[in-house]
């Protein structure tokens, strides 16, 4: 963590089946083996692949008390571009909120596709 950012505030945004939940479990876990603090709150409506997901991990040097979703983020990230039209009403448009001087990293995913020809 930067020296002079006490806590970072993380929403982190995708489609159900992509690991937005474990990446925020793999954060709070990996504050807590560097002997730091982390708060996360995972969000999600039906079980199943596909549909919006949200996670919100709050990160610092120090104890947190707040629990619930990051409203006011330093950090978004976007899993799947698709997130960014289906997000909650709140948190639309996705920038909401956000902080100055913040970060936004949105994954995406270039495929290539080759026509398989079958020999015979």
């Amino acid at each position: 963590m930067a020296a002079d950012k006490k806590r970072y505030n993380i929403r982190i945004s995708g489609l159900g089946g992509q690991g937005v939940v474990t990446s925020a479990h793999i954060l709070g876990n990996a504050m807590d083996n560097a002997g730091k603090f982390a708060s996360l709150v995972p969000f999600f409506g039906s079980e199943k692949r596909m549909a919006p997901v949200e996670a919100y991990v709050r990160a610092s040097s120090q104890p947190i008390y707040e629990v619930g979703e990051v409203v006011y983020p330093d950090i978004i990230m976007i899993y799947h571009p698709q997130v960014v039209t289906h997000g909650k009403s709140y948190t639309m448009p996705f920038y909401t909120g956000l902080k100055k001087n913040s970060l936004i990293i949105i994954t995406h995913l270039l495929m290539s596709l080759k026509k398989k020809t079958k020999k015979y």
